[in-house]
């Protein structure tokens, strides 16, 4: 016992028990304001550890909103080529009617296979007497000249690929007259009849379908804005041609196929398979009209994209009417509105991944809920077929989900109201029965991906035409966007089907979408 606590109960022995009871009150006052200070103390520095954690995460989610997701490795994947951690079985992403020459990864093709289709032009080289005279000279033959040398069969070969500009030129099309001869003429008057001439959109078109379609590919496909188009217009020859025309010309493309455009829509709502929805902001550069948003709905058989002014979910509430399959979507809660309906929803695993990816530098819990997630795409992968899909769903995806959900119980007391931490475990536990979806319907990918990758076309088409002049531009773009997304999804090449269905147009002949035209293809 030290010497102060020796003379206190030395006091205590000595004094008068009105001074020892004195004594003990200010002891434990003493004692309380010592308690009460270190109390503030870690109070203090649990709020300083807290904000600094606040701080590094805040510091990690403003670089990723300012320099975006890279592709979002985590560092125990860095020894794949590629990070595989979100993407679904296969099944719900390759087409579904792949071209056989696309997708054969058996077979090795060399540049001759690859470049069979196009047309040759073969050139002969041919040494020139100077050549051969100077070869004479090399050799040291006396009066050297090209008449000492013989042409022979032989040659080698050299192969080099070569590009033309485009040309625009007038056609001339003179559509030639028959008179009908008198002696089968009854009337008293010539008749006349003339050719029918080229087919067009509109009568007295002055654009050939193949300008228009050059155009709309040009600007949809290729994401060239009409101004840069009319520059090069310009350095071709073509002169005095208007961004104006050019959109009118856009425009009227797109009416012509809004008849595909619904079929696409309608013909989504019959697949087999679950439809990814989605939106993303869509400027509007006129003044008079607000921005809005450019939905869209998608899976392996096609794309469906609408314009509209608002993000409100009864949009989308309205396309899909008729349809009670399952949807997957973000999250976002304007889709809850199709609770009311027969459609069931489903939440997508790499948005709940993406909660918890940027906190794993951190914070050493994080790992496990990562690895759990990442083993849930790991088996997706492993599936050929759609009952293999479902066995391996039953069987190993169900008992990742039971230990996934009791690790985010676990932590979740464990972590600062407002982190966001908190916010993640939360994200994925208020939506449950969403998350686990997919281990009921097989329908259901793992994740929203499909629509990601869907809507980064008008992304990156907004980015380099800044969206559209008025709403009636975006609804334009969505048709185009609608017909060649759906292209793709399909193998078949989109300029070429742009092209083909602008032409049945002109000649009033039935359209079919991307998907019937793949089927047709395949089968002969």
């Amino acid at each position: 016992m030290s010497l102060s606590a020796e003379r206190i109960i030395q006091i205590l022995k000595e004094e008068h028990p009105e001074v020892v009871a004195r004594l003990w009150a200010s002891m434990a006052e003493e004692n309380e304001r010592l308690r009460a200070a270190i109390e503030t103390v870690a109070n203090e520095k649990a709020l300083r550890e807290q904000q600094i954690l606040n701080f590094e995460e805040n510091i990690k989610i403003i670089r990723r909103d300012i320099f975006g997701r890279s592709r979002e490795e985590r560092p125990e994947a860095s020894d794949r080529p590629r990070d595989k951690s979100q993407k679904d079985a296969l099944l719900f992403s390759q087409a579904a009617f792949p071209s056989v020459e696309m997708h054969d990864e058996d077979k090795k093709k060399t540049n001759d296979d690859k470049w069979a289709h196009l047309p040759k032009k073969e050139i002969g080289h041919y040494l020139t007497n100077d050549e051969l005279k100077e070869e004479s000279k090399l050799r040291g033959i006396e009066m050297p000249s090209a008449e000492q040398w013989q042409g022979t069969s032989l040659f080698d070969v050299v192969k080099k690929v070569q590009v033309h500009e485009r040309v625009y030129e007038i056609e001339v099309h003179k559509k030639f007259k028959h008179k009908l001869k008198p002696e089968f003429n009854d009337s008293d008057k010539d008749v006349i009849i003339t050719a029918k001439g080229p087919d067009t959109l509109l009568p007295g078109m002055n654009y050939t379908t193949e300008f228009v379609t050059s155009v709309v590919a040009d600007k949809y496909i290729s994401h060239m804005p009409l101004e840069r188009q009319t520059r090069e217009m310009e350095s071709l020859g073509l002169k005095g041609m208007r961004n104006s025309t050019l959109s009118r010309i856009s425009a009227l493309a797109a009416a012509s196929l809004e008849p595909l455009q619904e079929m696409i829509r309608l013909e989504l709502l019959e697949t087999s398979l679950a439809l990814h929805l989605d939106e993303t902001p869509w400027k509007i550069q006129n003044k008079l009209e607000k921005d809005g948003y450019m939905w869209v709905i998608s899976n392996k058989f096609g794309s469906y994209y609408f314009f509209k002014p608002t993000r409100s979910g009864e949009v989308i509430k309205e396309k899909l009417v008729g349809y009670d399959g399952p949807v997957v979507t973000d999250g976002f809660s304007g889709y809850n509105c199709l609770e009311e309906t027969e459609i069931s929803q489903g939440y997508c695993w790499a948005h709940a991944r993406r909660q918890f990816y940027t906190l794993e530098g951190h914070d050493p819990t994080i790992k496990p809920i990562l690895d759990d997630i990442d083993e849930l795409f790991t088996i997706e992968r492993r599936a050929k077929t759609f009952e293999e899909l479902k066995v391996l769903r039953e069987t190993e995806s169900k008992v990742i989900l039971m230990r996934l959900k009791n690790r985010l119980i676990e932590e979740y007391p464990k972590s600062r109201p407002s982190s966001y931490k908190r916010k993640a475990i939360e994200y994925v536990t208020k939506r449950w029965d969403g998350f686990t979806l997919f281990v009921a319907d097989s329908r259901v990918p793992l994740s929203n991906n499909e629509a990601e990758r869907t809507i980064r076309h008008a992304v990156m088409g907004r980015k380099n035409y800044y969206g559209s002049g008025n709403y009636s531009g975006a609804e334009t773009a969505a048709t185009l966007f609608t017909v060649i997304e759906s292209c793709k999804k399909n193998d078949v090449d989109p300029r070429t089907f742009l092209l083909m269905s602008l032409k049945r147009v002109a000649a009033d002949e039935a359209l079919v979408t991307p998907l019937e035209y793949a089927r047709q293809l395949r089968a002969t």
